[in-house]
């Protein structure tokens, strides 16, 4: 080979060898060089390859990971994660900027709790939070600890201590992460319903035993919801006929109970069944347990499609209602409303994230599901006593 051909393939070669260094500079995240005020804790952070994140206290390990591209619990059954509260998260890490660097010893890394959790000589007290975050093949994207928060001399936070991998450099940065979460339930989507009860036309409540039934009904939107069959000489509370239809609004659970547990038959529970005007039902199974020395207040729901009657058109022209403007604005709205296959689809959909789980809510939020229709009537009228003649001897 000639001598200018392999000078020529040298330099090809160093050009490669950098490029490569370059671009993997560029993909792989590390400690900022620039340790002055505002320098990144964490360079070239790369978010989107984050599948996986790990988080170790002494409050127990919480697991966070990708199943079939959906993030989820990892640690808590598999249950869907509070994506925002994760977006937040790995945001907070990337806008993390460094107030100031220094070396630290083993003696001042326990007193800013930056010890790692596996240490056997370290106290409690010593320990930090450990933040691991992986990519899809397992490797690690960034290793942190997390330590003390800095407080100034108001009390105010100044930030807090952090340590990268097992350096012994320690970090102050301006972000605090005292409050990062550290316990599995903390990370759930606990939003699980929120209808609006405009557009609930109708109640069923069904006693398991069939016992205190009730139906709460209204013919259109815009109606007030009435009590169907009221016992005789009663009168409906308006105010718990609104509260039935607005039960399922902003619904939040609590936790989850493990999938694995043994359910009550839902032949032997109550069951209250929502149809909305759009042919979407909502089935819940209310039940209180008792666990661990305390109640459980838990639901079940299922979600199915029934197309609701279609509305019967006039055929006589000079009977057809007039157009109005209330009129013209619900035919536009129509326009913008899913097709009965679509529904079909959502509900199915739904009823296969939420069937499965048997869901733990709070207490006065359990108690929103009315389970007996005399807590839907006013109370009973006193009768007139009846005075006794006096007896004449």
């Amino acid at each position: 080979m000639k001598p200018k051909t392999m000078l020529f393939l040298v330099i090809i070669l160093g050009i490669l060898a950098g490029a490569s260094y370059l671009i993997q500079q560029l993909q792989t995240p590390s400690v900022s060089k620039k340790t002055r005020m505002g320098g990144e804790l964490l360079e070239n952070l790369p978010v989107n390859d984050i599948s996986a994140v790990t988080i170790i206290s002494e409050e127990g390990t919480v697991q966070l990971g990708k199943i079939d591209d959906k993030w989820v619990v990892k640690s808590h059954y598999n249950y869907p994660i509070d994506f925002k509260k994760l977006i937040d998260f790995v945001k907070k890490w990337k806008e993390a900027q460094i107030g100031r660097s220094f070396k630290a010893s083993e003696s001042s890394l326990a007193r800013m709790q930056l010890l790692p959790q596996n240490s056997e000589t370290a106290e409690k007290d010593q320990k930090g939070v450990q933040v691991l975050m992986e990519n899809a093949d397992g490797n690690t994207i960034a290793s942190i600890i997390t330590g003390k928060v800095r407080e100034n001399e108001s009390g105010a936070s100044g930030g807090q201590y952090v340590r990268i991998d097992d350096s012994d450099t320690v970090y102050l940065t301006d972000k605090n992460f005292k409050y990062l979460t550290k316990d599995s339930k903390g990370w759930l989507d606990k939003e699980l319903l929120d209808i609006k009860a405009e557009d609930i036309q109708e109640v069923i409540f069904t006693n398991w035993e069939g016992k205190n039934g009730y139906t709460v009904h209204r013919e259109k939107k815009g109606d007030d919801p009435k009590l169907v069959s009221i016992p005789e000489g009663r009168k409906a509370k308006k105010s718990e006929l609104n509260s039935v239809m607005g039960s399922l609004s902003s619904l939040r659970i609590e936790d989850i109970q493990n999938p694995k547990d043994k359910q009550t038959e839902k032949s032997k529970l109550d069951k209250l069944t929502y149809s909305l005007f759009n042919g979407t039902v909502y089935t819940l199974y209310p039940e209180k347990k008792f666990q661990n020395n305390e109640d459980v207040h838990c639901v079940r729901v299922e979600v199915s499609y029934q197309k609701p009657p279609e509305e019967e058109k006039p055929t006589d022209l000079s009977e057809a209602t007039p157009v109005t403007d209330d009129k013209a604005k619900a035919e536009e709205d129509k326009k913008d409303e899913k097709t009965p296959e679509e529904l079909a689809y959502e509900a199915e959909t739904n009823n296969k994230k939420m069937s499965a789980w048997t869901f733990v809510l709070a207490k006065w939020k359990y108690e929103n599901f009315i389970t007996n229709i005399e807590e839907l009537l006013e109370e009973k009228p006193e009768e007139p006593k009846v005075q006794e003649k006096p007896t004449t001897e």
